[in-house]
């Protein structure tokens, strides 16, 4: 069988042949199915291998990829985002793999005129945010093997000011990223998206869903949702409640079903919450036409190393996903949050 594959898997792909071609880049709205294919033709040959013996297939974890490092940004010092996204570009060109990093600016201001930073770092303005991502880019652009490709997602997250408008204030930012990169050629190495840490906690479902149909109504760009499932269950395929009034369906809406939300990267920095993730994903998969398909867990362990290490969260994602045949996915990235200095 052949699975409904990550929205990101041919993203890399699609860079390095635009790059090639030097037209424009094509954006990542298609779901592709090579990479699911080879999973499926393996999973099929093992499944039918263990059923011809009479035993019960049990299946590896799939490798995990290096460990992309996320960060908090608690300045506007472009010369700091300069030396990350290096940092970046040295690291794929060692690993050869591609990237995916998110840039966490906080929760947007009332009058969406840029966010107030994490860990009382101040505001900072929508220009600013620009400016620091276009550094990022540029750094690793200049700093990474041709063959490579990040994934960039500009974050902000359902904290202060959550509305339809914030939403398209937030694709207009990555709009304008884009386009400054594209004015420096930076595009064929990096796709820019937005982000969410969207979480129950932080806010209600009803806003959290109305700013990411703000966003979608900016056509052309997409966002990744970074965030928790608080509080939403650990099993079962119905549509379960979650914390402030979120249900399993707005879960599932605001990490996939919107039409502008790429592969989610779900925080995994306990086991519970790759189950609530899973779940997730199931319903989708049962009650909504899909299953979520996740770019790869977030994790936190630098931060708090009594939470869950990369390969920790790694395993216990691919794993819940993989238990189920209607969740069944390979994973493209790992990704954990650092702070930027």
């Amino acid at each position: 069988m052949l699975y409904d594959q990550p929205r990101n898997v041919w993203k890399p792909v699609l860079a390095r042949f635009t790059r090639a071609l030097r037209s424009t880049r094509a954006r990542s709205s298609e779901r592709v199915l090579l990479a699911g294919a080879r999973v499926a033709t393996l999973l099929g040959i093992f499944a039918l291998l263990g059923s011809l013996a009479g035993i019960s297939t049990a299946f590896a974890v799939q490798a995990k990829p290096p460990t992309d490092w996320s960060f908090y940004i608690n300045s506007s010092s472009t010369s700091k985002a300069y030396t990350l996204g290096c940092n970046q570009g040295h690291s794929d060109t060692t690993s050869g793999a591609n990237s995916e990093v998110i840039l966490a600016f906080g929760g947007q201001l009332s009058n969406n005129s840029g966010t107030e930073m994490t860990f009382g770092a101040g505001n900072i303005s929508n220009g600013a945010i620009e400016a620091v991502a276009e550094a990022f880019s540029h750094g690793y652009t200049g700093c990474h093997n041709a063959s490579t490709v990040l994934t960039l997602g500009i974050g902000t997250n359902n904290n202060i000011s959550v509305t339809y408008t914030g939403g398209q204030t937030w694709a207009n930012v990555v709009k304008a990223v884009n386009t400054s990169n594209a004015s420096h050629g930076y595009e064929y190495d990096v796709i820019v998206e937005g982000a969410n840490d969207i979480e129950p906690g932080f806010g209600g479902a009803s806003a959290a869903r109305s700013w990411a149909q703000g966003f979608a109504s900016v056509p052309g760009y997409r966002y990744i949702d970074f965030g928790s499932a608080d509080g939403c269950p650990a099993s079962g395929s119905g549509n379960g409640s979650c914390n402030n009034g979120w249900t399993e369906d707005d879960e599932w809406y605001v990490s996939w079903g919107n039409p502008a939300a790429d592969n989610p990267v779900p925080q995994i920095f306990y086991s519970a919450m790759a189950h609530q993730w899973a779940t997730i994903s199931l319903y989708g998969a049962t009650h909504k036409g899909s299953a979520v398909y996740m770019a790869g867990p977030g994790d936190e362990h630098e931060l708090d190393t009594s939470t869950l290490t990369s390969s920790q969260a790694w395993t216990d994602l691919w794993t819940d996903l993989n238990n189920n045949s209607a969740t069944r996915q390979s994973m493209s990235y790992s990704l954990e949050i650092h702070h930027e200095s």
